[in-house]
């Protein structure tokens, strides 16, 4: 029997650990975003570029929660030309699904009212500019630490303040699926 030692058993394990959970679930690219009419059958996927090509980018500037109040400008494309194209725009429900099982429903009116988008990109700020991250000003892509690389944006601002503030659940993180829902 033969043994390991040092970084070979070391990169057995890291072998063994992320082959178990990517056999046992389906494997999601977290750069997809998928359009469903029913779960697990896709009727389009889109990288970034895909949207790019086939919608006009759209900005959001607003303060969020998750921002401490500090205003961010977001970019992406708008939720509902998204439905649209791709047969959605008369659901009443829309569920959002992100790859760690976190799904939310979406009223259709709520989007309709408030044209959300779907984030990729966000501009870059003087601190993320003096660390070298970007370049003040300038979209950069949406990273985990943003909730990127697909993040559902509303304009928390301009949300009427009878809008539950603790009701955050339409602000999908990590966005990967896009499903009607009856």
């Amino acid at each position: 029997m033969e043994t390991y030692s040092g970084w070979r058993a070391c990169f057995l394990g890291l072998v063994l650990l992320c082959a178990v959970p990517a056999a046992s679930a389906g494997i999601v690219d977290p750069h997809v975003l998928q359009i469903e009419r029913q779960s697990g059958k896709p009727i389009a996927s889109y990288k970034e570029d895909d949207l790019a090509k086939s919608f006009s980018y759209r900005e959001i500037q607003t303060k969020t929660p998750w921002t401490n109040d500090v205003q961010r400008t977001y970019r992406g494309f708008s939720l509902i030309e998204i439905l649209a194209k791709n047969g959605l725009a008369n659901a009443k429900v829309i569920k959002g699904i992100a790859p760690n099982d976190y799904s939310a429903r979406i009223d259709m009116d709520e989007i309709k009212r408030y044209n959300p988008i779907v984030a990729s990109q966000i501009a870059c700020n003087d601190v993320e500019a003096k660390a070298g991250k970007c370049h003040e000003g300038e979209f950069r892509p949406l990273e985990a630490d943003d909730f990127g690389p697909f993040y559902i944006v509303w304009p928390f601002d301009s949300m009427p303040k009878a809008y539950d503030p603790g009701d955050h659940s339409r602000w999908i993180w990590f966005l990967t699926e896009l499903q009607f829902e009856q």
